[in-house]
């Protein structure tokens, strides 16, 4: 009896042993950037990389807030946008737009139309607006001043503070609207800083920018929130 035993009993182990599944490892922080440039390049270029992402943003001006939350998906030819903007729904595609306010009817728009949100950009211009690669991106020519690291939400980052050259920003600024207004804050002598919230990964878990007048008073804030990298993320064009 005790011999039929030891056989089974190996079986058992055995079979343990090949049904436990083996823990993946921590995700940890990859090596600090040595400067800004190399920064911002190598998160444009993870962030590129990526297929979808949801995305949180919040902006301040004036006492005033706006929030903005949604996803955006890299497809073959196109940024695809689904967003929220208090009670404004939009929907970027390859060829067209739409928005809704209210919950009311959809309306189809060109990608040249200002879309009915308080920053007033076109259709082709709203991915700027929330795509990580380009949030990142519109801070080339600034200066690293700071560098720490920070867990947030349970999720280890690296910190990097950066001074935000408003010139160098306008000039690589798509939207005319937007560039007026970066530049016009340079010429009254506003400064700009950012700080970037880095992860597993090397992708942006956060980005703040703030800008300040010349009387060193906050004057605009904006945070964007980036989660859910390559989640499953759909976005068509509204049915009714």
């Amino acid at each position: 009896m005790r011999r039929s035993l030891v056989p089974l009993l190996l079986c058992l182990v055995l079979s343990a042993g090949c049904t436990a599944r083996t823990a993946l490892p921590t995700p940890t922080l990859g090596p600090p950037a040595p400067d800004a440039g190399t920064l911002v390049r190598a998160l444009a270029d993870r962030s590129a990389e990526q297929y979808s992402v949801r995305f949180e943003a919040e902006r301040t001006m004036s006492s005033r807030r706006v929030r903005q939350e949604g996803g955006l998906v890299r497809s073959r030819d196109a940024r695809l946008v689904s967003l929220r903007e208090d009670s404004v729904d939009v929907v970027v595609l390859a060829d067209a737009g739409y928005s809704r306010s209210g919950g009311g009817g959809w309306t189809r728009l060109s990608r040249v139309d200002r879309v009915p949100i308080k920053s007033g950009a076109p259709v082709e211009a709203v991915a700027d607006e929330v795509d990580p690669r380009s949030v990142v991106g519109s801070l080339r020519g600034s200066l690293l001043v700071q560098t720490g690291e920070e867990t947030i939400d349970g999720t280890p980052t690296r910190r990097y503070t950066l001074l935000v050259d408003l010139r160098v920003q306008a000039d690589q600024t798509a939207d005319p609207m937007r560039r007026t207004q970066l530049m016009a804050a340079y010429e009254s002598g506003f400064t700009a800083t950012a700080t970037v919230w880095v992860g597993p990964g090397d992708l942006p878990v956060r980005v703040e920018q703030t800008l300040k007048t010349l009387e060193d008073k906050t004057f605009q804030q904006t945070e964007h929130t980036f989660r859910d990298w390559n989640a499953d993320i759909r976005v068509t064009a509204p049915t009714s």
